[in-house]
Order: structure tokens, then C-alpha cells, then sequence
């Protein structure tokens, strides 16, 4: 029985190495993240980010795979997929309330749909991890100044 369990271990610790290793090994040429970068560059000036968009929509915009893509994000903006995407997000709502006075009367819902967040409790955590106010408080301080 010890070393059925041991076995069962073992296994699973090799298949784990294994896996991390597979990750670590994936070269990306430099020409390679050189052009998904300009791309993402593009993505990014052109306000992509708005509309709802998953890795592998984005890949495929940009014309690459969804592993390069990911690897590119994760080693030269120090975070995931989902992180990047959100934080554009974010950083552009709130230049556009601070400037946009309109922009100020949708409803939480509506600039979560505006943003291409998927849910509005998605929007509202991820608005409150980058401000540390709920969006509807945040908008509730602009509307009073």
C-alpha cells in the first residue's frame, strides 16, 4: 500500500515538472515579440480593449498564438491576460470621467457594458482593486464636485 502511494506521488510531482518545463521551453524569437508587441501597441491606440475580448481573440487579432501571446503579456507587462486587459480598461474609464462629464451619469451597469466587461460585479471588483472606492462612490465624488 506505501508504495502505491508513493508511486501515485511520484507521478503526479513528475507530471508537474513536467508541465513547467514544457512552459519554460517555449522560445519566442525576438522578431516574433517584437511584432506582437507593435501589434498590442496598435490594440492598444486604437481602444480594442473596449470590447469584449478573451486570449483568444486577441491572438488571432494580432495574428500570433494564444501561448506566445500570453508569454509576451506575462514577461513584458509583468501580468496575465485578464490583469492587462482590466487595467487598460480601467486607466481609460477614468480619464474619460475626469474629462467627460456625461460619461459620469451612465450607471454602473452601463459603463461596465461600455468597458466590455463581461458582468458589472466583475467591473465593480476590479474598479475598486485599482481606486479602492466602488464605482458607484467614485462616481458619487465626481458628481459632487
Amino acid at each position: 500500500m506505501l508504495q502505491k502511494i508513493t508511486f501515485f506521488f511520484s507521478s503526479l510531482f513528475l507530471q508537474k515538472e513536467k508541465s513547467t518545463s514544457k512552459v519554460k521551453s517555449l522560445k519566442i524569437s525576438d522578431d516574433i515579440i517584437l511584432n506582437v508587441m507593435d501589434r498590442l501597441s496598435d490594440f492598444e491606440h486604437t481602444q480594442g480593449y473596449l470590447k469584449p475580448m478573451t486570449l483568444q481573440k486577441l491572438a488571432k487579432k494580432l495574428k500570433t498564438n494564444p501561448k506566445y501571446l500570453s508569454r509576451i503579456i506575462n514577461n513584458h507587462y509583468e501580468k496575465n491576460f485578464s490583469s492587462y486587459i482590466n487595467d487598460l480598461r480601467i486607466n481609460y474609464v477614468l480619464k474619460e470621467l475626469e474629462t467627460d462629464t456625461s460619461l459620469r451619469k451612465n450607471t454602473v451597469k452601463a459603463l461596465a457594458k461600455k468597458l466590455g466587461f463581461g458582468n458589472t460585479e466583475s467591473f465593480a471588483k476590479t474598479f475598486k482593486k485599482h481606486t479602492g472606492v466602488n464605482p458607484s462612490n467614485y462616481l458619487n465624488i465626481l458628481n459632487r464636485n
